[in-house]
């Protein structure tokens, strides 16, 4: 059985370097731990740009039902065939007032001027091939909750802050750029939508896992 709370990642082995380290973050849409995470990477994908691979993927297995499995299959059609469309769309999901569920998705991909047709052709007919995709590195990586992060083909372990998320990744670079000097935020987001939901703090060890 799934839980919301108290699931452990495996201790981490050392993270190889990289010119160019490939960056994926494995989550859950409605996993509040999940979220918390990427309102934390957020900053830090913005702020090293194109020096990272970045991917934000879906884990092999969801424990917040339909509504769950809907949203994972729309954000990985947006990533898919929208991309550049993505991280604005995600950012506008988190900043919601409810932190159990997400801002409008409508309203998000009106804003984010996203394709809704080709987003439910992409759920009717395609979706099903992009999610075996990170299903298959979920289950390769040894995923075993959400938030999961992995640097270079391998997990690694960071606090949720956009500065501990920086350092993470910049410790993977074989000559970190200058980007890795950025004076990032040192406070981890709040859990769950919303970046006013209370329960900030030091919950690196919580995750929606197996």
């Amino acid at each position: 059985a799934g839980v919301d709370s108290g699931g452990t990642t495996p201790t981490a082995t050392e993270v190889p370097k990289s010119d160019k380290p490939k960056v994926e973050l494995f989550v859950m849409s409605y996993c509040p731990f999940g979220t918390q995470m990427e309102k934390g990477i957020l900053p830090v994908v913005s702020t090293l740009g194109d020096k990272i691979d970045f991917t934000l993927r879906y884990t092999h297995f969801t424990l917040h039902g339909e509504k769950e499995d809907t949203e994972n299959f729309r954000q990985l059609c947006i990533r898919e065939e929208q991309s550049d469309k993505f991280l604005k769309y995600i950012q506008c999901t988190l900043d919601s007032t409810d932190s159990y569920n997400p801002k409008d998705v409508n309203a998000c991909m009106a804003d984010g001027r996203i394709d809704v047709a080709k987003v439910n052709t992409c759920i009717d007919k395609k979706v099903v091939d992009y999610y075996k995709v990170d299903s298959d590195l979920s289950k390769g990586y040894g995923v075993q909750g959400s938030p999961t992060l992995v640097i270079n083909g391998v997990q690694a372990d960071s606090a949720r802050s956009p500065a501990a998320i920086l350092a993470a990744i910049c410790s993977s670079f074989n000559n970190p750029p200058s980007e890795c000097s950025a004076q990032l935020s040192t406070s981890s987001p709040s859990a769950g939508f919303g970046y006013n939901a209370g329960n900030s703090g030091d919950t690196a060890a919580l995750n929606c896992g197996v």
